[in-house]
């Protein structure tokens, strides 16, 4: 690869990256996220962040402990787990989000 190449496919320790890959850091690490699923992940990333202010804010409320809303242990939201019914009352249901069981798109 010539250093004036543009839209090559380079490989950084081992991870290979594509034209149009979205690259994520922060102080945690770096992630590599293939194009076609890029808007996927954005949107199952961009849902837990609505979760987390809402549990933020219910534990501002009701101090107790974090752990009654965590973890996701299959990846998904029970609907009937305490983080089910309490993102309910806040209106946030698997026909509108893609965090509980079922969801389709991951």
């Amino acid at each position: 690869m010539q250093p004036w190449e543009c839209n090559g496919v380079v490989s950084v320790s081992g991870v290979t990256v594509r034209p149009g890959d979205a690259i994520v850091g922060d102080q945690d690490g770096v992630v590599v996220v293939p194009a076609k699923v890029a808007e996927t992940v954005y949107n199952i990333a961009h849902g837990r962040e609505e979760i987390e202010d809402i549990v933020k804010e219910e534990l501002i409320k009701n101090p107790g402990p974090p752990g009654k809303f965590y973890p996701f242990m299959s990846g998904k939201i029970k609907i009937d787990s305490p983080l089910g019914k309490l993102l309910a009352t806040k209106g946030i249901t698997p026909e509108n989000s893609n965090q509980f069981e079922g969801s389709a798109d991951w």
